[in-house]
C-alpha cells in the first residue's frame, strides 16, 4: 500500500499515480530536503555552544604550583641539620662528627679501591678507623659484632668482654683488645660496632698501650658528637 503524500488516500503497491487525486507517487525532491527553518532558529539535535573556560582557572592552578614549591623550599631550608655543631662530614660514608682539637683527619687507603676514613694525632701512634659495609638482610646487632669478633681471632687477636653502649642514640658494642708485637711492644685496640638501616659500622682506635688511655677520653668525644646523616 502507497500513501499519497498529498490526499492521503491508500493506493495499490506498484501504483504510478493516486487514484482518487492524480498526483504522482514517485518520491518528489522536495522531501528529501532537510527542513526549512527561519534564520536563527536551532535545531533541535544542535549541541549547545559550551561554555568557555573560566579565566580565572590558569591563576589558580599557577598559585597552586607556587604554593608547593615554597612550601618544598621552605622545608628544605628548615629541616634539621643532622651536622650542625660538628666539624667534620664524611665524603665516603653517612656520617659526621666532631674531630677533637689537636687530631687530623683524612683517607686512609687499603689496597687499590678500599677507602677509609682515618683520624690521627700527628707524631703520635694513636689513629681511629671508621669503616661501613652493607649487611645482609635482617643482620642485627648482635650478629654483626660477632662477625667482627670472629674477624679479629681468625687475625690473632683476643677480643675482651663486650658491652653496651649508644651511637648517635643507636644501640651499638664494644670492647679492647690488647696486643704484643714481635718487638714487644704492646698495643690497645678498643672496637665500636653498631648497625643502622642494614649498614655495619666498626670504629676502631689503635693505640700504644702506654698512651692509651691518654686518647680514649678524646675518642669518647668523637663518639658522643657521632651523627648519622
Amino acid at each position: 500500500m502507497i500513501v499519497c503524500p498529498e490526499c492521503r488516500t491508500a493506493n495499490d503497491e506498484g501504483a504510478q499515480t493516486c487514484t482518487n487525486c492524480g498526483r504522482s507517487l514517485e518520491p518528489s525532491p522536495s522531501y528529501l530536503m532537510p527542513a526549512r527553518r527561519s534564520p536563527g532558529a536551532r535545531s533541535h539535535i544542535e549541541d549547545a555552544p559550551r561554555a568557555a573556560p573560566s579565566r580565572w582557572r590558569a591563576f589558580i592552578i599557577l598559585g597552586a604550583v607556587v604554593l608547593v614549591a615554597v612550601g618544598a623550599g621552605a622545608w628544605m631550608l628548615l629541616r634539621p641539620d643532622p651536622c650542625r655543631g660538628t666539624n667534620f662530614s664524611s665524603a665516603n660514608f653517612g656520617y659526621c662528627l666532631t674531630v677533637p682539637e689537636g687530631w687530623t683527619a683524612e683517607p686512609a687507603r687499603f689496597g687499590s679501591s678500599t677507602e677509609l676514613d682515618q683520624f690521627a694525632v700527628p707524631s703520635q701512634g694513636a689513629t681511629v678507623i671508621v669503616e661501613a659495609v652493607d649487611l645482609q638482610q635482617g643482620t642485627d646487632l648482635g650478629g654483626f659484632a660477632d662477625f667482627v669478633r670472629q674477624k679479629d681471632q681468625t687475625a690473632g687477636l683476643k677480643p675482651g668482654p663486650g658491652t653496651s653502649t649508644e651511637i648517635d642514640g643507636v644501640a651499638a658494642q664494644v670492647w679492647d683488645i690488647t696486643v704484643a708485637s714481635d718487638a714487644g711492644t704492646t698495643y690497645q685496640l678498643r672496637e665500636v660496632v653498631v648497625v643502622k638501616d642494614q649498614v655495619g659500622w666498626r670504629i676502631t682506635l689503635n693505640d700504644l698501650a702506654d698512651t692509651f688511655d691518654d686518647h680514649a677520653a678524646p675518642f669518647e668525644e668523637m663518639l658522643r658528637s657521632w651523627r648519622f646523616r
